[in-house]
């Protein structure tokens, strides 16, 4: 984003009332706004230049309609020569200017002749000739006198006269009365300006008029262009908000084969993908995710970091008896509901599981209390269970049991494997002797390392001091402890 982009971005967000309208219309008011207003310049362009065009073409056609009334008004040179008296040739051209009164061209106010040098009327400085023959043979004013001995040639004016009680602009129109290429007056023609542009100010209203009515169909096809435009959006805008709130079911139909249809595809395989590692999380420890969240591709090398860290691990008793009476089918389902029972108490007391391996389950804890946190997993899993067999006899079906082992210790934490297929888990001697425990355990039994009663809160729970066992790997017994409940 440039900075002029940035700067105009800021002051929409300065001002809450105009961020919200764009807000509110988002792409479609800027569509409808930007079509719009590009009509309205077009629009106004193409009035601009025809009118113009229009106005000059009446001007330039009255300015020589005039010229050739003057062209009329003084080609009487012949009958002035004629004529020897001032008083007959004022008459002659009275008689013209009568005449031109009488065509009713349109707009035409009044046409007069003043005499300058006492040759076409009876006296100098008179009027000579005007459409109102009262005027004929009186004299004009001085400061009309020092207005004519400028002009020496057509002169035209805007001004304003009161025609019928009303301001009326015209146009006027000077030109040398010329006798033997002598000046011997000036004629003077008016038209009002109406009768000149009369045309264009007509054609200015119907072309408002087509103007209104091409800005509004532009407006609306802009509307229906930018709907079109928008409802894709609208849709990814709809479907990134399900997905936002957890539907991973979202699906779009693609309407357009545009830009909008590709990132709409793109949507859908995002979704695709989504669903998979959604589901494909399942089959991984929490504490696995972590960790490819926070490690960059390169690295993810083979290797781990020496930590302290609690592990339970539950196994089910008579599991192997029960598979051997059982179909698959229903030996799974009943492993699944007495796991799934003991995952959500694991994961209710902070802990992640690590793996499940057949009826055994393997869980982790590393928070600052972890011993007492797996403690309490495994007390709340034994009495969860005992509730879980009463509700399974009470409706005729088998029950089973489990037993516990928990240990803590260092441990070397980390990815294990090949680089092609590896596992986020723990190895290290603290594992192996919770998984001995837990062998060692009976039937809804919770055993305990030395080092687990070491690091509980005192008075928590209740338990009791086993003679110590022998184990695998080990060269001395292990003193043990059974946890009965808490205190």
């Amino acid at each position: 984003m440039n900075t002029h982009t940035d700067k105009i971005f800021s002051l929409i967000e300065s001002i809450p009332f105009l961020s919200n309208i764009i807000k509110k219309g988002g792409i479609r008011l800027k569509w409808v706004v930007t079509v719009s207003t590009l009509m309205v310049i077009v629009i106004a362009a193409i009035s601009f230049l025809l009118i113009s065009i229009s106005q000059r073409a009446l001007i330039k056609a009255n300015d020589k309609l005039c010229q050739t009334i003057a062209y009329n008004i003084s080609s009487s040179e012949s009958f002035l020569t004629a004529e020897k008296r001032p008083l007959k040739r004022s008459i002659i051209l009275q008689d013209i200017v009568n005449g031109l009164s009488k065509t009713n061209i349109e707009g035409f106010v009044y046409a007069a002749v003043y005499d300058t040098q006492g040759i076409i009327a009876e006296k100098k400085y008179t009027y000579a000739a005007h459409s109102n023959a009262k005027l004929r043979g009186t004299y004009y004013s001085k400061g009309l006198l020092k207005q004519f001995k400028s002009i020496h040639t057509t002169v035209k004016e805007k001004i304003e006269l009161t025609i019928d009680s009303k301001p009326t602009v015209c146009y006027r129109y000077r030109v040398p009365f010329e006798f033997f290429k002598a000046t011997i007056g000036i004629i003077e023609i008016v038209f009002t300006e109406d009768a000149i542009l009369g045309p264009v100010h007509r054609a200015r209203l119907v072309m408002l008029i087509v103007a209104v009515i091409l800005l509004s169909l532009s407006i609306y096809a802009a509307m229906q262009i930018a709907r079109q435009m928008v409802e894709p959006i609208v849709q990814l805008t709809s479907g990134v908000i399900r997905v936002k709130n957890g539907d991973l079911s979202t699906r779009l139909i693609v309407t357009t084969h545009d830009e909008i249809g590709i990132l709409t595809e793109e949507f859908n395989a995002m979704i695709n993908h989504l669903r998979e590692k959604l589901k494909m999380e399942k089959f991984v420890s929490e504490s696995t995710i972590s960790m490819i969240r926070e490690k960059r591709d390169d690295e993810l090398d083979l290797g781990g970091t020496r930590k302290n860290m609690a592990f339970l691990f539950s196994d089910i008793r008579g599991f192997t008896a029960m598979s051997e009476k059982l179909p698959p089918e229903e030996v799974v389902n009943i492993l699944n509901e007495y796991l799934d029972l003991q995952a959500s108490i694991i994961k209710k007391h902070g802990g992640d599981i690590d793996k499940f391996v057949g009826d055994e389950i393997m869980a982790v804890f590393e928070d600052k209390k972890k011993a007492d946190s797996a403690v309490e997993a495994a007390v709340d899993i034994i009495e969860s269970i005992e509730n879980l067999n009463k509700k399974r006899a009470r409706e005729g079906k088998i029950t089973v049991t489990v037993g516990i082992g928990i240990h803590m210790g260092d441990i070397v934490h980390g990815r294990m494997g090949s680089k092609e297929r590896m596992d986020f888990t723990s190895i290290g001697d603290a594992v192996n002797l919770a998984a001995r425990l837990c062998s060692h355990a009976d039937s809804q039994t919770i055993l305990v390392s030395q080092e687990i009663t070491a690091s509980l809160t005192k008075r928590k729970f209740k338990g009791k001091k086993l003679e110590p066992i022998k184990v695998k790997g080990k060269e001395h017994p292990i003193p043990i402890f059974q946890i009965t409940g808490k205190a």
